[in-house]
């Protein structure tokens, strides 16, 4: 890391303000000619030949293939009900206080023939902090909060909760189907061993996949209504030391052997093009083609970038329309002004006194 950050100090560029007022300094211009740079194509060259001479999957399958997205009779799963898509928003981002956190998740699913079913999941380190057994535990625990949590892992840890507690058989997740901090615990692995021996076929959507440079040179590659397997979950995560977090956390998460020797060979992970913009996937390998079918005939073909299965847009709407976190966060802020004018101005965060640009 002090190499590169070494490199991005050395070659970086100083743009006056006259230069930045007149042309932006070329930083658009130097963004689109390296999207478009001559050794950029030859890598997607090589990348193409590699897709297209790849060998079949195990049942013989082939890796790459054309598929007939937005043909919604292709999966009667859908029109009956037993496919449901599941996602969550946080209606209380993480809030660092003076002392302790708070965090509040929301989780919803739907199908088409049942509205919004949500659960709300809520902590704080309230109780925890009220276990110290001095001034210097005190602290410790709160930094233990601090530094010990991943907003995103509790989050992904309830949405997937929540596929194991519906009715419906076939679930579409928003994200992967694995997310990799979570099994770097046993309670992760017991959540996802529960998944699996649930009998549901479920398939994670990955809505960007420019966190990986290998999944964003393969769908730069991909034709439109092609999907292309990439890789099992095992070799991503022997390739990779920086499994896929939110920014800020760390890089030197771990999975325990026990899942990555063992259900992470199981897990397929892959990019589909359903128009002009590409998606990532995983599934488990024994429920490739029937998640694949049931994914590409609920794709929403007359919504460019959107195409991902219409579920997953819907599901999406509904729960953050339903779970906005600024009421929250404004209750909280009206709390503490009726208690006390000081607590408000002392925890309120900064950026909530500004102005509007």
């Amino acid at each position: 890391m002090s190499k590169m950050f070494n490199e991005l100090v050395k070659r970086s560029r100083r743009v006056s303000r006259d230069e930045f007022a007149t042309n932006f300094g070329g930083i658009a211009d130097d963004v689109v000619e390296m999207l478009n740079s001559e050794q950029l194509k030859d890598v997607l060259k090589e990348v193409r030949d590699g897709m297209e001479s790849a060998g079949p999957l195990p049942n013989n399958n082939p890796r790459l293939r054309q598929v007939e997205f937005g043909q919604f009779s292709n999966a009667t799963e859908l029109e009956i009900g037993e496919v449901a898509a599941i996602d969550g928003t946080y209606a209380l981002p993480i809030q660092k206080y003076s002392a302790g956190q708070a965090l509040c998740v929301a989780v919803g699913s739907l199908s088409y023939r049942r509205p919004m079913q949500d659960s709300l999941h809520y902590w704080s380190s309230r109780i925890l902090l009220s276990e110290a057994s001095d001034s210097d535990d005190f602290i410790r625990l709160e930094e233990q909060g601090l530094f010990g949590i991943s907003q995103t892992a509790y989050l992904r840890y309830f949405e997937v909760k929540h596929g194991c507690d519906i009715e419906e058989p076939y679930l579409l997740l928003d994200g992967t189907l694995v997310y990799e901090w979570l099994v770097s615990s046993q309670e992760g692995i017991q959540l996802y061993n529960k998944l699996f021996e649930s009998g549901k076929q479920v398939l994670g959507v990955i809505k960007d996949i420019k966190g990986s440079p290998v999944f964003a040179k393969f769908a730069r590659a991909l034709r439109t209504g092609e999907i292309f397997v990439v890789e099992t979950l095992q070799d991503h995560l022997n390739q990779s030391n920086a499994p896929n977090r939110n920014q800020g956390e760390s890089r030197n998460r771990y999975v325990l052997d026990e899942f990555k020797n063992d259900i992470a060979g199981d897990i397929f992970r892959g990019v589909f093009k359903p128009r002009n913009k590409a998606f990532g996937f995983e599934v488990h390998k024994d429920h490739l083609e029937t998640m694949l079918r049931i994914m590409a005939a609920d794709c929403q073909m007359n919504n460019p970038g959107h195409e991902i299965p219409f579920l997953l847009n819907r599901i999406d709407e509904e729960v953050r329309e339903n779970f906005s976190q600024r009421i929250l966060k404004d209750r909280i802020a009206v709390q503490m002004a009726t208690h006390s004018e000081e607590l408000f101005f002392e925890e309120t965060n900064e950026r909530s006194f500004r102005s509007p640009l």
